[in-house]
């Protein structure tokens, strides 16, 4: 197909084989895809002679995409057991990790220690006392010592 630039500055136009510039006043022999007809005659910016080359029917990747897209949800179930899996595993192993937690009295004893920094033993307080765990040490060892006599 014939293709002529009608107006005063280059113009572009998408063919089959790409993008081509045309001058004002050109003329360019290219083929052109129907679909982009109705963009063509929108711009008035083309004097066109000649027929539209028929649009691609048949796209060669597209038998594997719909495969692909139909085994998705297949393939996230196996990673969703793949992932539970994993967690599972993480667990076991954390709990493996973790020391048992500590009585009243060894947290009293941790008090003592001038080894042992504050934070520490309060942190070790505040896994037994929990949000109740006060703020000055004199407290929390009154508060230790008050739960290592109950029962």
């Amino acid at each position: 197909m014939k293709v002529t630039n009608t107006q005063k500055g280059p113009r572009g136009v998408n063919t089959v084989s790409g993008p081509v510039l045309i001058e004002p006043g050109e003329t360019a022999e290219v083929e052109i895809f129907a679909r982009e007809e109705a963009h063509i005659g929108a711009s008035k910016w083309f004097e066109i002679d000649g027929e539209y080359t028929d649009d691609p029917v048949v796209v060669a990747g597209a038998p594997v995409l719909k495969q692909a897209a139909d085994n998705t949800g297949s393939e996230l179930e196996r990673l969703q057991a793949l992932l539970a899996e994993r967690d599972a595993e993480l667990a076991k192993l954390k709990a493996q990790q973790e020391e048992p937690p500590k009585t009243a009295a060894e947290v009293l004893e941790m008090a003592k220690d001038p080894a042992v920094q504050f934070m520490s033993f309060k942190a070790a307080a505040a896994k037994l006392l929990g949000d109740k765990t006060p703020a000055k040490k004199d407290e929390i060892i009154a508060a230790l010592e008050d739960l290592a006599t109950k029962p």
